[in-house]
């Protein structure tokens, strides 16, 4: 490795420590202090965010003392940033790989207009547009439909299994390197109303479609354009 790059990562390793160090003084003497402007707080616990996602990835354990203070006052946001972080750091993005692995599989004998993979058209054109990672996964349920036939229902059972099989997902990252949201070797497993909600936005996204003829046509053209053997 160049010296000089070495020296680099050694400097930039060194100041993110001492940021959460910093940080982390800071964050709790407010903590001690009873303060709940959650504004003031958030302003130094991003600090311990950008950490986590830096070369140290230190900072972890006061991002979650923080969230566990802020449950006895406003349990709401406490609530939606400890789900957010879950995913923000691959905890539960398995879901989202399994959600890819699954409709490359039911598109695998579909193509675009052009001749190119359904799927390939799916991952460019459609799954950057969608912002939240349950939506994304329900984005791949939506065309797995249309693909296969198959129901959301029966879908979701198939989602299931191959989300809980963590090894199996980790060593088909490098397939969908465009969603850049990598899961981690430790799975936390998503709840009965995450599982839920995913179905949820699935199953609204279709009849939606369904409802506009237009749009579903727009839609099948671009990305089914001609299966394989028609």
């Amino acid at each position: 490795m160049d010296q000089d790059l070495y020296r680099n990562i050694e400097e930039l390793l060194r100041v993110e420590k001492e940021n959460v160090k910093t940080s982390t003084i800071l964050l709790q003497s407010m903590m001690d202090s009873g303060v709940k402007n959650i504004d003031q707080l958030d302003r130094v616990a991003d600090r311990l965010l950008d950490s986590m996602h830096g070369l140290s990835g230190d900072g972890e354990d006061m991002y979650h003392k923080y969230l566990d203070y802020m449950s006895k006052f406003n349990p709401k946001e406490a609530n939606e940033r400890r789900d957010d972080l879950e995913y923000d750091l691959g905890y539960k993005t398995h879901v989202l790989y399994a959600a890819a692995i699954l409709c490359k599989k039911e598109l695998e004998k579909c193509f675009s207009p052009n001749g190119g993979q359904s799927f390939q058209v799916v991952m460019n054109d459609y799954i950057p547009k969608v912002f939240e990672i349950k939506k994304k996964a329900a984005s791949f349920i939506f065309f797995a439909h249309y693909a296969s036939g198959r129901s959301v229902e029966d879908l979701m059972k198939m989602l299931r299994t191959i989300t809980e099989e963590t090894e199996y997902i980790r060593e088909r990252v490098d397939e969908f390197e465009d969603l850049m949201c990598f899961p981690r070797e430790i799975y936390h497993p998503l709840r009965e109303d995450e599982w839920q909600f995913i179905q949820i936005v699935a199953d609204h996204n279709i009849k939606l479609c369904n409802e506009h003829p237009k749009l579903k046509e727009d839609i099948m053209n671009k990305v089914f354009g001609r299966r394989k053997n028609d």
